[in-house]
């Protein structure tokens, strides 16, 4: 586990901290709340490094970095106990990894690493923050989901399973805190330029071949959700017709639509942190 820190300068109040921070969405959510004059710590397994440089270039903003793998809890420990230092009352929950290929074929190793870092560290997370953001009386919290969220997906099965998860536990969350001045929001991107499709050699799945959204656009509509306080917010337009198609199919023919989104399938085997 290593920390990497600009400087030693106290955090403003408005400190936010967002997981999986060094790349994609995260480092553009990351982006988006500095230039909104948030001090951000990035915390993610590795890149923590560059991306504070990259960050840093543009702003007098402070950024700070912590570099720990999520996917154990002693890293998610770390990333509170520096939360709690630099009074972070921002949370943005977005680290995850996605596992593609037939189930049969895939490691187990890596089904239950997904599991670890794309549910467990959530809640682990939240666990440990939540409390005091609750006595502060003020707090957002934006945990990132996907549309994968809103249907059963073949080929994709433990990374979609993780992220209804994530919304369904966004959405308790937020019931649970209201009339407490913490808000939670979820978010649903969907296929977004990054470096996932490639990585997890995903290229040649219709997903892969689609057209993708911009980060910065799906950051800046999460950062403006999350911002309000509001519930919610699907990036895309294809995010908001998977919602609604999602909202009138039955149960079996989501399962046929939304595989068919990943495949064919390149390997049987590909994971890829985002």
């Amino acid at each position: 586990m290593t920390q990497h820190v600009d400087d030693d300068s106290p955090a403003r109040p408005d400190a936010a901290l967002v997981t999986g921070g060094s790349s994609g969405i995260g480092f553009a959510m990351a982006r988006e709340l500095l230039q909104r004059g948030h001090e951000v710590l990035v915390v993610a397994e590795r890149g923590v490094d560059e991306a504070v440089r990259q960050l840093a270039r543009h702003t007098d903003t402070r950024v700070t970095g912590l570099e720990v793998d999520l996917a154990l809890p002693a890293g998610v420990e770390a990333a509170a106990a520096r939360a709690r230092e630099l009074g972070v009352r921002t949370f943005v929950l977005n680290a995850g990894v996605g596992v593609h290929g037939p189930f049969r074929h895939t490691p187990l190793q890596d089904e239950l690493r997904l599991v670890d870092l794309n549910v467990r560290s959530v809640v682990h997370l939240a666990h440990l923050v939540v409390p005091d953001l609750v006595a502060a009386g003020t707090g957002r919290i934006l945990v990132t989901s996907s549309i994968a969220a809103t249907m059963p997906a073949p080929l994709f099965g433990t990374y979609a399973a993780s992220k209804a998860f994530a919304r369904s536990f966004a959405w308790s969350l937020r019931h649970e805190l209201a009339g407490t001045g913490v808000t939670v929001t979820s978010v649903l991107p969907s296929g977004t330029r990054t470096p996932f499709f490639r990585a997890a050699e995903m290229e040649r799945t219709h997903i892969g071949r689609a057209p993708k959204t911009n980060p910065a656009m799906v950051a800046r509509r999460a950062v403006d959700a999350l911002l309000e306080g509001r519930a919610e917010v699907a990036t895309g337009l294809q995010a908001k017709a998977m919602v609604a198609i999602a909202a009138v199919l039955p149960q079996p023919a989501r399962s046929r639509f939304h595989g068919w989104f990943y495949a064919p399938g390149a390997r049987p085997r590909s994971t890829h942190q985002t």
